[in-house]
């Protein structure tokens, strides 16, 4: 997806040595284009991280038909995706690497639209991961499917 492109390309303009921003580092003013489009999730510092949505744009409660923000990602019961999902965020979270991929949107009732993401990781002051930028496309055509037959989780 081009805006995600453009996302992660502004991403890795603000990391610095190889290593990842902060969340002081992305500006939202920078960002107008795809605000609707983005979510900010804190990984909290539990021994078991939980994954909670600090901030969720508009079109992903325009797709999921839930407003996310303020909630747990584990709150939601997202059926045989639930590995999927577990196994991105650790990817981005312990493995410490972008992930992306396209999933249909089968847990929200809606099988024929697909969720294009792209999750990047954001460091607190002492280089930890402490919270995921979000980007989040949705298709619904000849094209997603065949995208989404080949795709599956894809570490940047």
């Amino acid at each position: 997806m081009p805006e995600q492109r453009d996302l992660f390309d502004y991403w890795r303009s603000k990391a610095g040595d190889g290593g990842f921003p902060t969340r002081a580092d992305i500006q939202p003013a920078e960002l107008r284009r795809v605000l609707p489009s983005l979510s900010l999730i804190d990984v909290t510092e539990e021994e078991q991280p939980r994954l909670r949505v600090r901030l969720a744009g508009t079109r992903l409660r325009d797709y999921l038909g839930v407003e996310l923000t303020g909630h747990y990602l584990d709150e939601y019961d997202l059926g045989d995706q639930t590995d999927y999902w577990d196994a991105a965020y650790h990817e981005v979270v312990r493995g410490g690497r972008p992930a992306q991929g396209v999933i249909p949107l089968t847990p929200w009732n809606q099988p024929n639209i697909f969720q294009f993401w792209l999750r990047l990781p954001l460091v607190n002051e002492e280089g930890r991961i402490s919270m995921v930028l979000g980007h989040d496309a949705f298709l619904q055509s000849e094209k997603a499917h065949a995208l989404a037959d080949r795709a599956n989780v894809r570490i940047a």
